[in-house]
């Protein structure tokens, strides 16, 4: 063996050792995140008891939903929230520059009013003027059109300017909440002080069937490109949220549900509307707030509390979003470096954020570089076949195997696909999402994490709705 080709192998072998660490590391996670899992299976008869007195203890919740061009599914979203099982909710729609029927759609649904404008708060700032305001003849459903700057951040942040509730939860226009959603977030604000933020599960709604708002089946999505987005979404949010949350080092509560107390967010100024990565750049402000005031905080995790939402059926708007998500985190990694290696942020710092840099941040240039390596030493035997097949096994088949562990964990606790079919289905999924939808995730953040690197000007991109969200059953 030459000098070269020893230099090859160590190499692979080295890159074998960064995967062994990483999926090591994730069952570490995984066992964090399937303890708490358990434990919240049991919540059911606490939680009766809370339903049973929680009109005069429950606080109110203001829920925002910033709406752009949504007239397909911004009726299902508001009906979902409408049969929440909260007593004391206000529902705050912002239709942001709608040049569709989205207006038009709630007010021939709920009759709305226009209203008086409200006395907004100055801490957050909002750039697009607001137009005009209405309401249902309850006031429990309001409808702010404003100008449009093209962000959603901007949307957001007119609506935490004029809302009411102790805590706001933000969920997007294409989402819907499943029915005791909101309650199993609220409820570790009324147990403890200390919480700032929760957040749930979120799941792709496409070929789940709806009425009145809320889910009624579990179907699996009928294209490809959702099911791996499908085993995707649960391996991030049951298994690996679940995890980090348990030790108070969650940085990122999806912008599509998240629930925060609103003097939180008031205290860093809102949503930056320059973000990519907009939710998480707002929870790691609420964590540097917290820790910078020296105040006791806790930032929790539902699994059960689901948010079903409309997942891109398109390649090209998969690439844009992905584009986009790396693109975000770039920009917060640049932003909040300081937490990195910091003790004064505990597990947040010495283990969150550097994971996110290790296996986030470097890993699709790394998964590029040892598909390169592995390939050209198997053609031209520069490279130790038993150091490509060891980078195989930690590279692509124990990232299956957490896939299969996540499939497992949602039939066991929380019942969502439980058919013979479903399940061999994910499964099949769980094996060829690696060596099929994975590689062209890696190369689209490796392009979203240049365009950050190079300074380009933040792009949000169009997502054309299909209407996922509609109450009409689609049949068996």
């Amino acid at each position: 063996m030459t000098e070269f080709m020893f230099t090859l192998t160590i190499i692979t072998l080295v890159l074998a050792v960064y995967y062994l660490i990483y999926h090591v590391g994730t069952v570490w996670i995984v066992m964090i995140a399937a303890v708490q899992i358990a434990r919240e299976t049991r919540w059911p008869h606490k939680f009766e008891e809370i339903e049973t007195f929680s009109n005069p203890l429950a606080p109110l919740v203001s829920v925002i939903v910033p709406a752009h061009n949504e007239e397909a599914g911004i009726a299902a979203a508001v009906d979902s929230l409408r049969h929440l099982r909260y007593p004391a909710l206000e529902i705050l729609v912002v239709d942001d520059g709608s040049t569709d029927r989205t207006f038009d759609v709630l007010a021939n649904r709920y009759g709305l009013r226009q209203r008086r404008p409200s006395h907004p708060d100055d801490r957050v700032p909002q750039l697009g003027e607001t137009l005009s305001e209405f309401e249902t003849a309850d006031g429990t459903l309001r409808v702010i059109q404003k100008r449009s700057i093209g962000r959603r951040a901007d949307a957001v942040n007119t609506a935490l300017r004029v809302a009411k509730g102790e805590l706001v939860c933000m969920i997007d226009a294409d989402s819907m909440l499943a029915p005791d959603s909101l309650l199993r977030l609220v409820v570790p604000f009324m147990d403890d002080p200390a919480i700032v933020a929760s957040g749930g599960t979120v799941l792709p709604a496409n070929g789940i069937s709806f009425h009145g708002g809320n889910p009624t089946t579990s179907r699996l999505p009928k294209g490809w490109l959702e099911r791996f987005q499908l085993v995707e979404y649960l391996r991030a949010f049951v298994l690996g949220r679940s995890g980090w949350a348990r030790r108070n080092g969650l940085t990122i509560i999806s912008g599509a549900f998240g629930l925060y107390r609103r003097e939180s967010v008031l205290r860093v100024g809102g949503l930056t509307g320059a973000s990519l990565a907009e939710d998480a750049d707002l929870l790691l402000a609420v964590h540097s707030d917290c820790v910078e005031r020296g105040v006791d905080y806790r930032v929790v995790f539902d699994a059960r509390a689901i948010c079903w939402t409309e997942v891109p059926s398109e390649l090209g708007q998969l690439r844009t979003q992905r584009i986009r998500w790396a693109q975000g985190l770039d920009e917060i990694l640049s932003k909040y470096r300081r937490m990195l290696f910091n003790p004064r942020y505990r597990v947040l710092g010495m283990l969150a954020m550097p994971w996110l840099l290790a296996y986030e941040y470097i890993a699709p240039f790394l998964a590029v570089f040892g598909f390169l390596i592995s390939v050209t030493g198997i053609v031209t035997g520069w490279v130790s076949p038993g150091a490509v097949l060891l980078l195989a096994i930690t590279g692509v088949g124990l990232a299956t195997i957490v896939g299969i562990f996540a499939i497992i964990v949602q039939v066991l606790w929380m019942g969502l696909y439980v058919s013979r079919r479903q399940v061999l289905l994910l499964l099949l999924t769980s094996l060829l999402e690696p060596l099929v939808y994975r590689p062209f995730t890696f190369i689209w953040q490796i392009r979203g994490i240049w365009r950050g690197r190079r300074g380009a000007e933040s792009e949000w991109g169009v997502m054309t709705r299909k209407g996922a969200l509609s109450d009409e059953d689609p049949g068996a």
